[in-house]
Parts: C-alpha cells; structure tokens; sequence
C-alpha cells in the first residue's frame, strides 16, 4: 500500500472552519458529553472574554465555532420520548414501545442527551422508512411501492446505458430560496447563492436561462463551488430564483485491473481538516481491507466494497454539527450520501488513490433532490465515479450488478455544482454559512447575518428532462 500523503494542517484564516480539527478544553468537552450544553455555552464564552488567559486565535475560533453549533444543535433533536412514540403511531397505531426500544438498542434511532432528557432526532422515523421495508410497509404501503419504482428506474436505466454504451439527456430545472418572513428584515442588504451547473462530465453544455433577480456574480463555469449571486437591499421580501438548463452524458465503462498501472499521481491525495483526516483507526482499517493488493483499481474497489456492504444509510444532522466525518461513519457504521463518499474518499487517499467529491442533485423525470458521491483516479481511465449509497442500497437489495455499477459509473441524472469538499462561494459570505463544506440548496444572509437552514425555504422544479441524440 502506498504511503499516506501527511500535509500538515493548514490555517489559511485565524476563524478557519479547519479549527475544528482542533481539540475542546476538557471543561467544555465533558459538559457537552453529559447534555449540559447551557452550562457549556457559558464556559465557552467565559473562555472567549479572556478571563481565563485564553487568547490564541486558532483555539478562540474553535470556540467560537463550538459556541454556534451548540446553538444549533437542539434543533436536530427535538423529540422527547412520548414525541417520538406519537409520531410513529401516527402512521403505525399499533408500534409498541418494545419495538422502539429494540430498534434503539440496534442504533437505528439516533438520540443524544439535552439538559439531562433524551432527545431523539428529527429525521430518525424518515431513516427508518427508507432504509427498513417492513416497517416502511406497515406506515405506507405507497413507500415500498416508491422504492420499488425507483429500483426499477435505475435498472432500467443501467440496461440501457449497458446496451447503448451512452446516454444523452436534456435536462430543465428552476431552482430558488426564499427567506421565511420571520427572519426577513427589510432594508438591509441580501446576498443570495444559488448552485447552477458547473463543467464537470456529466454535466455540459450549460445555459443560464432566465432569473427572478439580476445577478451580482456568476463563477466560471469550472469554479470548484458554482454559484449564481444575488445581492440587493429589498423593501419587502421575495424569492430569489433561476432557471438553466443543461446537458448530462455518460459513457458507460468495464474498468478492467489488467489496464492500470500502479503508478499513481499525487493530487488529491492529501488530507483536509476536520473532515478529510488520516486518523490511525482509518490507516489501520484501510491497511486491513486493502492488504498486500498493489493494483489501484482493486484497491479501490474494496474499499467500495466494505463502504456499500457494511455502512447503513442513515439521514444526519447538519454536516456543521458532525465531528471527523468520515472517522465517525466508519466507526458507527451509518451515513447519508456525502458521509459515505467522505468515508471513501479518505480511505482511497489513505491508499495513495486521488479520490475527490461531487455533488449537485439527483434528477430523474419525476424527482430532484440533492446528491452526493465521488470520484477516484485510475491510470488508464482518468476519473472514475463512485456512488455509495446508491451502491448500498443496491447491495441491500440484494442487486449485485447494480450494486457493482455505481463503481466506476453513474447514471445520466445528475447535476454536477461542486467538485470540491470545502470549496469558497464567490462572494465570500460575512456570516456563518447553512453549510460551511458543500452547497446543494443555496446560502443567504441577510446584514451580514448568515441565515441557516431553517430561516430559509428552496426548492428545485422539474421543467423537462428528455432524451437526446
């Protein structure tokens, strides 16, 4: 196996979001440990007024950080015990406690402690209906229908890229956000980042089309994060809009190890705090399932394997309230669509293989929502896709060649909007942003304020998605 490249951690900012990397004092880290996260703020700020002689910069922004997420986190756990049982037997009357207490017990019902009560969190019910036929069954049948459906479209669509070699579509959308009336404040000055399509195969031959506002700013096309900026001081509160249309081509690839070398480049091969980090348990368990095997395209297709056979898909909290992303998924076991490909990524640059991220929307004809997956470098073939939780859910179902195509390819229903985990939005932001590592759904803020998810509504439109020639 080749040797991990070990950069050092770099700072380029004293408030860089890379600070989170950077250990809690021990009398902050226990209280949030026990769920006392009130007692936990005010030692944060005791720390930060200076009292306490703490006045490095690189610690004062991990506070500061931590003073954020705190204030955040309550809101992604929500439900009290006798909550959580009422929503499920809004659905399922006769789900009895024993069969909450075993899933919990299985660590499918996530849950931390609040100021000494067990609060569940707000996406656990939405995890288990989509992962669990059985009890997707018993709350509606139309959801297993819906699964099946989609099962169906994929292999389909998988068919005919086989027979066909390649796949062309046209695809049409409207994307916007609009900030709730409770956070709007008139008079002050809005900027707004919408992602549009950037180049990046599948995504080509992009055309910005029409918008609700006039633009500030829209990236290259080749812009790591792209975005289309707004920015105005409105008088009353409206929704910030565009519309674009793109094309989405893949060719359908057999990666063959006998082709590839096992001479690898250096690129996208390094590690990016706090996220992207060579921890000894994911050396040693990348050491493990890779072994002696030197060929790239082997390597990397067991760490596929072990990602898609052995992690659960698993709605997560905001990314900002996650610590060391892809250690935790390995660990734990569980993760949406980005902690898996971080996970995979990791690993493959642990191995020495460039690996990096995508992201955008997953669109079909008859639904949109964002995506995530990743890309590996092989010799021989260039960038090649991998898409873990599609692969997953395949390999749940017991669909191996689905399974084995979503390494190596993807299908045609994509948006591709950044290629870079962690990447800058042009122009930057004054305030925190909703997500300070990727951007599906859009940024806003208002005076300088970042507004977080929760303070503004999105959406994406279908308008067409056709097949062309």
């Amino acid at each position: 196996m080749n040797t991990p490249k070990d950069q050092p951690p770099k700072y380029s900012e004293p408030d860089s979001i890379q600070s989170l990397s950077i250990p809690l004092p021990a009398s902050v880290s226990r209280l949030i440990q026990a769920g006392y996260l009130n007692e936990a703020k005010e030692r944060i700020r005791f720390l930060l007024s200076g009292s306490a002689g703490t006045g490095e910069p690189l610690q004062k922004a991990r506070l500061g950080l931590e003073l954020a997420r705190l204030s955040q986190l309550p809101g992604e756990y929500p439900y009290s015990f006798s909550d959580a049982l009422s929503l499920i037997h809004r659905q399922i009357p006769d789900f009895t406690e024993k069969e909450f207490s075993a899933l919990e017990k299985e660590g499918r019902i996530d849950f931390i402690f609040l100021e000494g009560q067990k609060r569940y969190f707000r996406r656990f019910w939405e995890t288990l209906t989509a992962t669990d036929s059985v009890l997707a069954g018993r709350a509606d049948p139309q959801l297993a229908r819906d699964t099946a459906s989609r099962n169906l479209f994929r292999n389909r669509t998988i068919q005919l890229l086989k027979e066909e070699g390649s796949l062309k579509y046209r695809i049409h959308l409207k994307a916007g956000l609009r900030i709730r009336d409770e956070f709007f404040e008139p008079g002050k000055e809005v900027l707004v980042h919408l992602p549009v399509p950037k180049e990046s195969a599948p995504t080509c031959n992009i055309r910005i089309l029409n918008t609700g506002h006039r633009p500030a700013f829209l990236s290259p096309a080749d812009a790591p994060a792209r975005t289309i900026a707004f920015q105005e001081t409105p008088g009353e509160n409206d929704t910030f809009w565009v519309e674009y249309e793109y094309d989405s081509i893949v060719n359908y690839v057999e990666p063959n190890p006998d082709l590839v070398s096992d001479s690898l480049p250096d690129f996208d091969t390094g590690q990016l705090l706090p996220h992207i980090r060579f921890t000894p348990y994911l050396r040693a368990l990348t050491s493990r399932i890779v072994g002696r095997e030197s060929n790239p395209l082997i390597r990397a297709g067991k760490i596929y394997e072990f990602i898609t056979s052995q992690v659960t898909y698993s709605y997560m909290p905001e990314y900002f309230l996650l610590d060391d992303i892809a250690e935790s998924c390995a660990v734990n076991r569980k993760g949406d669509c980005g902690v898996q490909a971080l996970l995979f990524i990791t690993m493959c640059r642990i191995a020495g293989i460039p690996a990096r991220w995508q992201s955008g929307l997953s669109v079909t004809p008859v639904s949109v929502g964002p995506h995530d997956w990743a890309q590996f470098f092989i010799p021989h073939y260039g960038w090649l896709y991998a898409d873990l939780s599609f692969g997953g859910s395949a390999f749940r179902a017991g669909e191996k060649e689905r399974q084995a195509f979503y390494f190596g390819n993807l299908d045609p229903f994509r948006m591709v909007a950044n290629t870079s985990f962690q990447a800058p939005l042009f122009p930057p932001k004054s305030g925190l942003r909703a997500d300070p590592y990727d951007n599906q759904v859009g940024e806003c803020e208002i005076g300088g304020k970042g507004l977080l998810n929760g303070q503004f509504d999105y959406f994406h439109e279908i308008i067409d998605v056709r097949s062309i020639r």
